[in-house]
């Protein structure tokens, strides 16, 4: 019987993290499947305690809308993810429940990719799990001129309480003209979700830098303004592949590399 591995969400019509793992398990770990568990917010008890029991479930990922809500079923977090206050990983370990979060490995990855160094200002659009992945970071990095735009403020106090930024703002007339670095850290021009605010579009082209996390379309709005106007860009692809791989070595204990060919995968099932 193979050892199963999956993700954990309310809806996931769009996922592409089966088709990522599967590939993976197909070319590094035989032994493994990768499988959806779609669970609505009344049975994540049920499915916790169900998935302690089960030696054959080995761990899955979190996504939209329960990467906040799993916290409390984790008997213990990784440093990162506590201090971050989302996880997007489960894993067991000497029969505990072990939470960790590698948006910001992949989020990193973009960031580096991009050979960003010192940005003045910069603009987060979103306030949820992937958005204190990304504040994480920058923290880190020691960037200070941080601005979140949200459009309800429900979120300010927990990320004050956890994180250093400069403004959050829930009317876009508020924004500043000009950052030099905009990051979409919401799901905003995903596929089935509302689309990016134009206030926000038009911020492009006094930016040098754009990240946009969403993966499905790999070309969002955000990104064809950011090719249009002639910046520096990057999609979520390369974050949802980059996040995937700690994640896939945590459970199987394998070492793998992102070849071509998993982009490839990916792209054929957007």
């Amino acid at each position: 019987m193979k050892k199963v591995i999956g993700i954990l969400a309310e809806k996931l019509d769009h996922s592409l993290s089966p088709v990522i793992h599967n590939y993976w398990c197909k070319k590094h770990e035989n032994n493994f499947l990768y499988k959806k568990f779609e669970i609505r917010k009344t049975s994540l008890k049920t499915f916790f305690n169900n998935f302690k029991k089960n030696k054959n479930l080995r761990g899955f990922n979190i996504t939209i809308p329960y990467k906040e809500e799993c916290l409390s079923y984790c008997d213990k977090l990784s440093p990162s993810a506590k201090k971050i206050g989302s996880v997007n990983l489960i894993y067991k370990r000497d029969n505990l429940l072990i939470g960790d979060n590698t948006d910001v490995i992949g989020f990193s990855k973009c960031y580096r990719n991009l050979k960003i160094k010192n940005p003045r200002t910069v603009l987060i659009i979103g306030a949820g799990g992937a958005a204190r992945a990304v504040l994480y970071f920058l923290n880190k990095e020691k960037i200070k001129n941080i601005d979140i735009f949200a459009p309800t403020l429900k979120r300010k106090l927990g990320l004050e309480q956890s994180f250093k930024f400069q403004n959050f703002v829930n009317k876009t007339t508020k924004l500043n003209k000009k950052y030099d670095l905009i990051i979409n850290a919401s799901s905003a021009g995903m596929v089935g979700k509302p689309k990016l605010n134009r206030n926000i579009l038009s911020l492009v082209v006094n930016a040098k830098y754009i990240i946009d996390i969403v993966y499905n379309p790999t070309m969002t709005d955000l990104l064809k303004r950011a090719s249009i106007k002639d910046k520096d860009y990057i999609g979520g692809l390369k974050m949802l592949i980059e996040q995937a791989k700690p994640s896939f070595e945590i459970w199987t204990g394998k070492s793998i590399k992102i070849d071509k060919e998993i982009y490839k995968k990916v792209e054929q099932n957007i």
